[in-house]
């Protein structure tokens, strides 16, 4: 009897969800679509596409897994923060960010105009994940407008550095890699 038991832990499933229900941190059964899965689901997303800019990071760029691996670990304590009530992220970890965000945008050229996402793999893809941080930013927004269970500030001001400074980093990128990045008003 204890090794099924046992046995069944090991699974990954567990058919509690089929019914499009989900167990929040704090036991509360809550529908998938609520607001809270769907923000913390778009950070997932985000996180999850971290991982492939990480793990497909050419040679010349390898200095950029450490602050991305960091990223990911901060997005674990975002979405802990958010789903489970917890006070994982504060002002200094958003600071840190503003603090690599002007050191990333002090080795690029200044623009005056916006830029089309692009250039080298892997500032696409950073452009991508700064696309998805955004979607999500914008899904805690709207959490945060059923007044249910606020998103605190120093996370709110997190999410919304995150995108910056994944745009700061695909900039970089582009310059490590010899990209020209180009503006997106049409010459005519």
């Amino acid at each position: 009897m204890a090794e099924e038991k046992e046995e069944a832990s090991l699974k990954l499933y567990t058919r509690k969800g089929d019914k499009g229900i989900t167990c929040q941190y704090n036991g509360t059964r809550t529908p998938k679509s609520a607001m809270k899965v769907e923000a913390v689901g778009n950070l997932d997303a985000a996180q999850s596409w971290l991982g492939v800019v990480t793990s497909t990071l050419p040679q010349d760029l390898f200095c950029l897994k450490s602050p991305l691996l960091t990223l990911g670990h901060k997005f674990y304590r975002l979405q802990s923060d958010i789903a489970a009530g917890k006070e994982l992220i504060g002002k200094k970890d958003t600071e840190d960010l503003e603090k690599s965000i002007d050191e990333y945008m002090g080795q690029v050229e200044p623009i005056h105009e916006f830029i089309l996402p692009g250039g080298c793999p892997t500032a696409a893809k950073l452009h991508f994940a700064r696309t998805l941080v955004r979607k999500a930013e914008r899904s805690c927004v709207a959490y945060n407008q059923t007044g249910s269970e606020p998103i605190r500030d120093e996370d709110m001001a997190f999410i919304n550095r995150m995108s910056d400074y994944l745009y700061a980093m695909a900039r970089f990128a582009n310059k490590k890699e010899g990209v020209e990045e180009i503006i997106s008003k049409e010459e005519e």
